[in-house]
């Protein structure tokens, strides 16, 4: 396993040069003289992909492999203010300096950042590639993630956890690992307007009993019950959460032959400081499925995906029944100071876009809602033609029509788990583009138009590191800080007897026999 914590040993910033991991000017390493260098009119192929991308001013460096023949490699990395940084190694791999690359970054704020990449034979010949350009925006985004990481097991998995990622540095560091409460799940986490201050964590135990951990303030408090996803409200006093019955489906003509069903969906919602959860008027409906609550930031509407249920009638169930499910977004409206909710009112029906809706999320500044299109159902990342799609909810608003595009930012394989930056910037989403296995953490701009650029890769101080690990990231989420509450009282709250239990509105309640523990 390549160790995540890697620094650039070695390197120096110095006037305009630094020097970078496997420098020996002794050895004759040097660039080539003015005119000595022959010329290609492509850009190298290098790993990760980080060309024509645009970055924040607030990421770590994004080192990179050079995958073209050479003894000697050099790069120099440019833009409009500032010193250039020039690196040159004996080894493929490009290690930027941190101090120089932020620095870097800092002055050049919507500006382009060119990257030139030279490579030397044994003859001694220097070759210069085509610069690649990608642009340093304006917007930062927010400097924490948090993901769970897993074993891609369908249905069995031992080590996992949950963990954070300064994204100014490649620093990582452990929330809660399973290890410290007998191997169980630690399962879906959401925060309320990416602040970390106030949060959930779902737990899926067999050791001592299923738990929602509430994160408020610093104080940890756990509710005993198995919900699904949840959703803050923005002011922080109401929960709205799934609560279903998924099971495991397995393929037996197609690459990834995991497929979840849903047997039961229903949405239900409770107080900060009650364990009273319930049902939402109007959404009682037993022959509908219901799925992914989205609060919209300003409070007012409930986003959710509903699809009639295949399960009514037992005398036609089959294997495939699932299948003909598909998901409409639907909203309803809600008045949290008299408690009360409106009708719901469809936003995008499956049967005019073709396809079902899953995981939709809003922007914080309530412009555009982002989510999964499938072929059937409401779980994505089994999926490989899952795409994201965006709505522009303030056309939909002043036009009474709610239209969806498919976004730039789609690859061949599954993309899901989308997350936004504070300043509705920047997404986080889980994609397979480079494995249909792994699920990894890729960042895209969103300009002012809705408009997405070329998705880039979480950085790593290896450049490899994604090659040697066998665990997938799910729900990557952006947050405005770390979470700060110790393990020890997560850990804690998980095992107290003393926890209150969820009180449900009806005896069909899922216990943890009836959820399926989505690992992927």
């Amino acid at each position: 396993m390549v160790p995540e914590r890697r620094r650039a040993a070695g390197s120096r910033v110095g006037g305009l040069a630094c020097l970078g991991v496997g420098l020996a000017l002794a050895g004759g390493l040097r660039a080539a003289p003015a005119g000595a260098e022959a010329a290609r009119e492509l850009p190298p192929r290098i790993q990760p992909d980080y060309r024509d991308v645009v970055i924040p001013p607030n990421i770590a460096p994004l080192n990179f492999s050079v995958n073209e023949a050479g003894d000697a490699f050099a790069a120099t990395l440019r833009s409009s203010a500032g010193a250039p940084i020039e690196i040159a190694s004996r080894h493929p791999t490009i290690t930027i300096p941190e101090t120089a690359w932020h620095r870097l970054l800092e002055l050049n704020q919507d500006a382009d950042l060119l990257v030139e990449v030279r490579t030397r034979d044994a003859s001694g010949q220097w070759t210069r590639f085509a610069t690649i350009t990608n642009h340093i925006a304006h917007d930062p985004v927010d400097p924490f993630l948090i993901y769970r990481k897993i074993h891609p097991a369908h249905n069995t998995w031992s080590s996992m956890g949950l963990y954070q990622r300064d994204l100014r540095s490649f620093t990582e560091t452990p929330v809660l690992e399973n290890r410290r409460f007998a191997g169980d799940c630690c399962h879906c986490h959401a925060l309320r307007n990416n602040d970390p201050r106030t949060a959930t964590v779902d737990i899926r135990s067999q050791h001592y009993e299923n738990r929602l951990l509430l994160l408020n303030n610093g104080v940890v408090t756990a509710l005993r019950g198995t919900v699904g996803i949840v959703a803050w409200h923005p002011t922080g006093r109401v929960i709205a959460a799934s609560f279903s019955k998924p099971r495991l489906v397995i393929h037996v003509a197609r690459n990834d032959m995991r497929d979840i069903a849903e047997l039961e969906g229903w949405l239900g919602y409770f107080r900060l400081g009650s364990n009273v959860v319930r049902r939402i008027p109007g959404l009682a409906d037993e022959t509908r499925l219901l799925a992914f609550p989205a609060w919209s930031p300003d409070g007012r509407f409930l986003y959710y995906c509903n699809a009639p249920s295949p399960w009514t009638n037992m005398a036609r169930l089959t294997a495939t029944s699932h299948t003909v499910a598909k998901y409409d977004l639907m909203r309803v409206a809600y008045d949290i100071e008299q408690d009360h909710w409106g009708q719901p009112e469809t936003v995008l029906a499956a049967g005019r876009s073709g396809f079902s809706v899953a995981q939709p999320r809003i922007s914080p500044d309530g412009h555009w809602l982002f989510f999964c299109s499938i072929g059937y159902g409401c779980w994505p990342t089994y999926d490989r033609d899952s795409d994201l799609h965006g709505i522009d909810l303030l056309v939909g608003a002043a036009t009474g029509k709610f239209t969806s595009r498919k976004l730039e930012l789609n690859s061949d394989e599954c993309e899901s788990w989308l997350s936004w930056s504070a300043n509705s910037r920047w997404v986080v989403f889980s994609s397979k583009r480079l494995s249909p296995l792994f699920n990894r953490p890729f960042f895209a701009h969103v300009a002012a138009d809705g408009t997405c650029s070329k998705p880039f890769l979480l950085p790593q101080a290896d450049p490899h590191f994604y090659d040697g690990l066998l665990r997938t990231y799910t729900i990557p989420t952006l947050a405005i800080g770390p979470l700060t509450v110790p393990e020890r009282d997560l850990v804690a709250a998980i095992k107290d007897a003393t926890a209150l239990p969820l009180v449900m509105p009806t005896a069909k309640a899922p216990t943890k026999e009836d959820v399926y523990e989505e690992g992927h």
